[in-house]
């Protein structure tokens, strides 16, 4: 794709800067037009503002060489202490449910048959092997996939993975599921396409390096504890809560065919369940206060160390797949937006288009989306990068803020590949993902 660039003068300080008619016009001198952030109340902009000054904070320690290395994080002790306190809970509550059952009295085995559906909906969540998941890509369909997995596993010392999924989307994922702790990896096939076969290894690095990187979220004893709390809000506090606060007026219609004194016994039941309903709501939310703020404590004090864990990734990365290809990586990140846009105006034009084999989909979505990639000009790479930085933009909220990892990486002494692209078969690998591209370009163009 080639576009006219073309000269303009900034209306707010006139300095002269490029445009291109493809993407919004900007002046990199006073930063006009660079995008608009989020409108939010003050307090939300206060705990924001809080947040990115935390992250600052660990940004300015790591780059001065502080606390890389070691498993410490503030509020390491808080959180083993209340995740054990979580666990003690969930024990204490399987306890009482079976003395219920043991009492053998009507009115306790009652109490001990609810408590026992409790102790099930509050169980813990080990993850586990999926069944039947068409994202999984095994080691018989994608020998020289694992193989390569399992050479840059080997050369950061960590676990290999048991399983590979490949997803639709532009991220990546690492989990580590079951008792025995079998690791996951989640590859989206969006970003997969777009990188280059050197970035490729630092992306599998950074992903599989979390085996070595002490992520708290990822260890089995918090991880466990999260998910009980998640478990526990979402008892107290369904879906449904917020709608069970505002009082349903129905539709008028279905008064038609009652008589005048039937339609005001009818409207009479009505705001009697709904101020029921309202009443149970709010029982509900006082209910889950104390799991409200115990999430939130826990979250708080996990948090630090997941970002910091995050950062070690990103090193890893740098060491087995060099310094270059990590940070085109985290730089290819900015452009998750441009990326989703393609997809979605693909699968709008889908219904126009008529393609004669179905291989050809998955080739032009796929090819067609890193061509488009490709395409972007420096000029709107470096206003998502602004834009990233102003809005403090990261990949979710467990993550450090993109700009800060890159900026990180840049700051760091350069380093080569541990694991070369040269080495690898990528045809064989290529052919080896034949049937996951055609089916995640059958997710993205809805056919």
């Amino acid at each position: 794709m080639t576009d006219s660039i073309t000269t303009r003068t900034c209306p707010q300080c006139g300095a002269a800067y490029d445009s291109n008619p493809r993407f919004s016009e900007w002046c990199p001198n006073c930063e006009w037009n660079l995008g608009s952030e989020p409108t939010l109340s003050p307090r939300a902009a206060r705990r924001r503002s809080r947040e990115r000054a935390r992250d600052e904070e660990l940004y300015v320690r790591l780059a001065a060489g502080a606390g890389g290395e070691s498993g410490w994080y503030p509020g390491r002790s808080g959180a083993l202490v209340l995740a054990s306190l979580v666990h003690l809970v969930t024990l204490a509550v399987l306890a009482a449910t079976l003395w219920l059952l043991l009492t053998g009295k009507p009115p306790f085995v009652v109490l001990g048959v609810v408590g026992l559906g409790l102790a099930y909906l509050l169980r813990p969540r080990f993850g586990g092997r999926r069944r039947e998941d068409p994202a999984l890509v095994t080691r018989e369909q994608a020998p020289q996939l694992y193989a390569l997995s399992d050479t840059v596993a080997e050369a950061l010392g960590v676990r290999r993975p048991d399983r590979i999924r490949v997803q639709s989307g532009y991220r990546t994922g690492y989990a580590r599921l079951g008792v025995r702790q079998e690791v996951e990896l989640t590859v989206g096939m969006a970003l997969w396409a777009v990188l280059s076969p050197q970035e490729r290894i630092a992306l599998l690095a950074r992903e599989l390096g979390h085996g070595a990187a002490r992520d708290p979220r990822r260890g089995l004893w918090l991880r466990v504890a999260l998910d009980t709390l998640d478990a526990w809000y979402g008892l107290l506090m369904p879906s449904s809560g917020d709608e069970l606060m505002v009082t349903r007026i129905e539709s008028s219609s279905q008064y038609d065919a009652l008589p005048a004194g039937g339609v005001l016994r009818q409207m009479t039941v009505n705001a009697q369940k709904a101020l029921v309903e309202e009443l149970t709501a709010r029982l509900l939310l006082v209910c889950a206060l104390p799991v409200r703020l115990a999430r939130h404590l826990l979250h708080r004090s996990v948090l630090p160390g997941s970002r910091l864990a995050e950062y070690r990734a990103d090193d890893l990365a740098a060491r087995v797949g060099s310094s270059t290809a990590a940070t085109a990586v985290l730089d290819a990140l900015f452009l998750d937006e441009s990326a989703m846009a393609y997809l979605r105006k693909q699968r709008a034009l889908q219904g126009h288009s008529a393609v004669t084999r179905p291989a050809d989909i998955a080739q032009a979505l796929w090819e067609g989306l890193a061509e488009y990639l490709d395409s972007v000009p420096d000029i709107e790479r470096e206003r998502r990068r602004r834009l990233a930085a102003r809005r403090g933009t990261a990949v979710d909220a467990w993550y450090p803020a993109t700009h800060l990892r890159l900026r990180l990486q840049a700051g760091r002494p350069a380093q080569a590949a541990a694991v070369l692209a040269d080495t690898v078969d990528w045809a064989a690998i290529h052919a080896e993902l034949e049937d996951s591209r055609w089916r995640t370009a059958i997710l993205v163009l809805g056919i």
